[in-house]
């Protein structure tokens, strides 16, 4: 039986912790790119082609508000999940519980976004599936403070973040080039999610109650200094802009490929064609990021490859918007690429140098967290906006990701306590 406790229950270890083994490193990886597997074709592929049959005549202005819904249930969501497996008391564990029901729930709400037939059908749909989804992703990555130690979290959450490039090549190979129907598309997804999630949540040790209890402090945490709070509001505000910029590109990406370039000849076609940048672009991530990585440990500077990283994608994104010959597009969108690992290998290094309290790690993280969803919202919403002043040009939106972008890289410049 589950059950949720009213006491908090803190995120940091025991002191003697054990490290973990390669076996649940390797199982935790596999989940965290099943994870993104499980939304990002959805999102690129499978949601702007299902758009484009149930409101042909303003599927920018629907993807938009379909977006953007579903990016501030997701918000919600993933608080909610993280708060109650937080809280929960089970035999099973904490979050083992949520990772089976999150998974189930996936994959059952891929049949409901199938069996929509009316735009209406489809955002209510879409919602089902943030909050299921947010019910793997919020207990997984929670995980990472309940069993690995601090000396191992740093190459732990470096092999995690390769859950997003690899699951992007993953599911544009398989969803994007290989499969051509929505409900082979569909069913593919939700076989994804059951058989990458369901095994590992099933198979890992969690915590027990007792001892998760047992870590919870009661002392208030300090108000952090000043300079620290202005420092990550700082931080915050270039991510949540760079961010904007990754969503836009996310969320318009197949209609640039379609209607921008004019490449694919059809709704298939150009599902392949964003397939192929997906590949691409996620090849040049993964080894920039490394690169970029490694480069920003041993200089002791995080600011330069996170500016640097915006910059280039910011130039990518402003070429792709001029862009008409489809191997100029390959190249650029490659090029963007690189922007995009440079810029999170260190960003995400930087994030937890600026968090204005250690104790308060896990409530500022929550914060952090926000600057990767509410663009979701806003995201769509100010693209749909712009859309419908320049006459459903897509190449608007592009240009609108660069100034987002150089806009979030300017926001670092301020901050004193890393270089």
């Amino acid at each position: 039986m589950v059950s949720a406790a009213h006491e908090p229950v803190a995120a940091e270890p025991t002191a003697a912790q054990p490290e973990v083994g390669g076996a649940f490193i390797a199982g935790f990886v596999l989940a965290q790119v099943v994870a993104f597997v499980s939304f990002m074709p959805l999102l690129q592929i499978v949601l702007p082609l299902k758009v484009s049959l149930l409101a042909p005549g303003q599927k920018g202005e629907m993807l938009g508000l379909v977006a953007s819904l579903g990016a501030l249930a997701a918000a919600l969501a993933n608080l909610g999940a993280g708060w109650l497996s937080d809280r929960t008391r089970s035999r099973w564990g904490r979050r083992r519980p949520w990772l089976l029901v999150g998974a189930v729930a996936t994959a059952a709400s891929y049949a409901a976004i199938g069996g929509a037939r009316t735009p209406a059908g489809l955002i209510a749909a879409m919602l089902v599936f943030q909050v299921a989804f947010n019910f793997i992703f919020a207990p997984l990555l929670a995980l990472i403070p309940d069993r690995v130690p601090p000396a191992q979290r740093g190459w732990v959450a470096a092999l995690a973040g390769l859950g997003f490039p690899l699951g992007t090549m993953v599911g544009s190979a398989v969803i994007g080039g290989w499969l051509t129907s929505e409900p082979a598309r569909l069913a593919a997804l939700a076989a994804i999610v059951l058989a990458g999630i369901v095994p590992f949540a099933l198979l890992i040790r969690d915590p027990q109650p007792q001892a998760a209890a047992a870590r919870a402090s009661a002392a208030p945490i300090a108000p952090p200094p000043p300079g620290a709070t202005r420092d990550f509001l700082w931080v915050w505000a270039g991510r949540f802009l760079v961010v904007t910029a990754l969503s836009l590109v996310q969320t318009y990406l197949l209609f640039y490929v379609r209607d921008g370039v004019g490449h694919g000849g059809s709704d298939a076609g150009a599902a392949r064609g964003v397939a192929q940048l997906a590949i691409i672009s996620g090849v040049f991530n993964v080894a920039a990021g490394l690169v970029a990585g490694r480069l920003s440990d041993r200089l002791g500077r995080r600011k330069v490859f996170v500016v640097g990283g915006a910059v280039l994608m910011a130039a990518a994104l402003v070429g792709l918007a001029l862009a008409h010959d489809w191997g100029a597009v390959v190249v650029l969108y490659a090029v963007y690429g690189c922007g995009v690992g440079s810029y999170y290998a260190a960003d995400l290094a930087l994030v937890t140098q600026v968090l204005p309290s250690a104790r308060g790690a896990g409530r500022d993280l929550g914060i952090v967290n926000l600057s990767n969803t509410a663009p979701q919202v806003l995201a769509p919403w100010a693209a749909g906006l712009l859309l419908q002043a320049q006459h459903a040009d897509i190449r608007w939106v592009l240009v609108l990701a660069a100034c987002a972008s150089v806009a979030g890289s300017l926001a670092v410049l301020p901050v004193r306590r890393v270089r």
